[in-house]
């Protein structure tokens, strides 16, 4: 990226931390450099209410497939891989209270996208899937 080391007081990630996140080195090697001491990161990434990946329900494969459905996970996937950072303290791991307004506001989109995930939603997918929000600071 382009931007000094320690430039930004605040990352705010919005429904794309999942993708690149998963990498338990990702945190310490290629975000948080770019974060003041004391700064905070935000993230916001859809998930799953429980891990079901070895059981993946008929519903949620109406959307996804199994590899596009292994970039979301539970919380406590989510507080442990940001436990294993050295460089951050973790504020909060837990899921959004605005779950089925957020997964509602996205449905309503007119995009590719949201279209495809309307068939899992309307099928009863939603009972599987949250969102989940992370909060970091920096040490």
């Amino acid at each position: 990226m382009p931007f000094e080391k320690e430039f930004f007081d605040a990352v705010v990630s919005i429904d794309s931390y999942h993708y690149f996140g998963r990498d338990s080195h990702y945190l310490d090697d290629k975000l948080l450099p770019f974060v003041k001491s004391g700064g905070y990161l935000y993230i916001a990434i859809p998930g799953m209410k429980k891990d079901c990946h070895h059981d993946l329900p008929k519903e949620l494969l109406l959307s996804w497939t199994p590899e596009q459905l292994d970039t979301m996970h539970d919380v406590c996937y989510w507080s442990e891989i940001a436990g294993k950072s050295y460089d951050a303290e973790v504020v909060a791991v837990q899921e959004m209270q605005s779950n089925e307004e957020v997964w509602a506001d996205w449905l309503k989109q007119d995009n590719a996208y949201a279209v495809g995930d309307r068939k899992s939603m309307e099928a009863g997918g939603g009972k599987y899937l949250n969102f989940i929000a992370i909060v970091l600071r920096k040490k």
